[in-house]
Formats: structure tokens, C-alpha cells, sequence
């Protein structure tokens, strides 16, 4: 492994957003869009309910959402970039290796998840009055961590199935985290499921995560059950996801798909 060969990436990568005005746009306009959506309807069940705490767990929410969210998609959508680009076959003809290539990749996603998060966090405190920063903030760390790791095993995951089927599957770069949604707690408890959904919440780190933030929220201690049970999880996904993306990639070099992605 060598660190020129990731700065490269990184500066292509860098290049490519600074010069795009719709890969600068989409770091704030749907995390804006949620915010305001999520936010007014936070207020007014705050103002129907005397739970003090509904706003702090939807925007609490939202705002730890996007961390999973820019992860798993930016890692995606550059890959399809440099499949849309045509730019694959020329990237991997240099003797770039899989883990430079994953590793630039998920470096500046994670400033990308960074930045948007540190304009959501503004954009809340100015608008709802929301304060991220009065939570526990050792919590919000460990939790962040763990949630950036699994927005990496999916992205990698969702990369793997471009590389193996081309751009059919294209769609999953933006879709794959929704389908997940609904059984993560992010907005309410994995006891708000039925029990059929239960089930498969607790296989996910993403819903260990969401319940220890809502008791970070509430103003509880860390749970650090949850941290250490979402972490290990993510560590075997991410570690599955890297085999996964190491055999699609051998894949696609041999039977052209780098060269012809349909």
C-alpha cells in the first residue's frame, strides 16, 4: 500500500466535487430539505404533546441519519462516476491496489459526511434552537463511528453489485439505506415495531445505534451494550463487504466490465 497513490485519489476525488456543482450541491440540499421538513413537523407535535424531548430525538435523528447516509452513497456514486466517465478501465490499470482504492474513497467521504453534518448541526441550532453539541459528546463520537463504519460496509457492498452487474443495479447507490430505514429506530424505538420487524432490527447495527443515541438525547448515560454490539456487527459487515468487493472486482476484470459496464 502507498500513500501517493491514495493522495491521488484523494485529489481526483477532491477535483471532481470542487468543480461539480451538483457534487458540492447534494453535500447540504437534501440534508436541508429534511431538516426543514422534519423540523416543522417536530414543532408541531411539540406543541400537541408535553414530551420536551420530541424535537431533540427527530432532529437528533436526522442529523445522525446522515452520517450513514453520506457514507454509504458517496462511496457509491463515485464509483459510478468513474463508471459513467468511462474512467474505470484507466484507474485500474495503474497499479493502484483494492485497499488504496477503498481507503482514498472512504477518507473523503468521511469529510464529506463531516462537513454536512457540521452544517446540519448549525443549521438546527439557528432554526429549532437544537444544540447538538448539549449532548453527550463522548457519546456522539462513539456512535458516529459506529454508524460512519456501517454507511462504509454498505457503500462497499452496494459498490461490490455495481462491479459484478454493471449499472442495472445503479439504483442501489441511492436507494439501498431507505430500505433499511424503517427497521433502524431512527425516529422511534425497535419496540414501536411489530415483531416480525423486531427481528430483523436486531441483526442491524443501525438500530443499536439509533436506541443508544435516544438515550443520549433523553439525557441517559452511554450505553455502551449498544456501542459494543453495533461495533462488532460493523466489523464483520465491513470485513464481508471488503471479501465481497475484492471478488466482484476480480469479476469485472475479467469478463470486461470495467471497459463495457452495461
Amino acid at each position: 500500500m502507498k500513500l501517493y497513490r491514495i493522495n491521488a485519489l484523494l485529489l481526483k476525488y477532491y477535483y471532481m466535487s470542487i468543480n461539480r456543482l451538483d457534487r458540492i450541491f447534494d453535500i447540504v440540499f437534501w440534508p436541508v430539505i429534511d431538516i426543514f421538513i422534519w423540523g416543522f413537523v417536530s414543532f408541531y407535535i411539540y406543541q400537541l404533546s408535553s414530551d420536551v424531548n420530541i424535537l431533540n430525538m427527530i432532529m437528533g435523528g436526522i442529523m445522525m441519519w446522515t452520517l450513514f447516509w453520506r457514507a454509504q452513497q458517496d462511496f457509491s456514486v463515485y464509483i459510478l462516476e468513474d463508471f459513467w466517465s468511462r474512467n474505470l478501465f484507466n484507474l485500474f490499470a495503474s497499479p493502484l491496489k483494492d485497499s488504496e482504492f477503498i481507503i482514498s474513497t472512504v477518507i473523503f467521504g468521511f469529510f464529506r459526511a463531516l462537513l454536512t453534518f457540521i452544517f446540519l448541526g448549525l443549521l438546527s441550532y439557528f432554526m429549532y434552537s437544537f444544540n447538538i453539541l448539549s449532548v453527550n459528546l463522548l457519546g456522539i463520537a462513539v456512535f458516529g463511528f459506529s454508524l460512519m463504519i456501517a454507511g462504509w460496509a454498505m457503500g462497499i457492498f452496494v459498490a461490490s453489485l455495481i462491479f459484478r452487474f454493471g449499472m442495472r443495479v445503479q439504483a442501489f447507490a441511492w436507494s439501498a439505506v431507505w430500505l433499511i430505514q424503517p427497521f433502524s429506530a431512527v425516529f422511534y424505538p425497535v419496540s414501536a415495531l411489530p415483531n416480525w420487524a423486531q427481528k430483523i432490527a436486531y441483526i442491524l447495527p443501525t438500530s443499536y445505534i439509533f436506541e443508544g443515541m435516544r438515550q443520549l438525547l433523553s439525557g441517559g448515560p452511554i450505553n455502551w451494550n449498544y456501542f459494543f454490539i453495533s461495533i462488532a456487527i460493523n466489523l464483520v459487515a465491513l470485513y464481508l463487504a471488503i471479501l465481497f468487493f475484492k471478488s466482484c472486482l476480480r469479476h469485472a476484470r475479467k469478463n470486461g466490465m470495467l471497459v463495457h459496464p452495461e
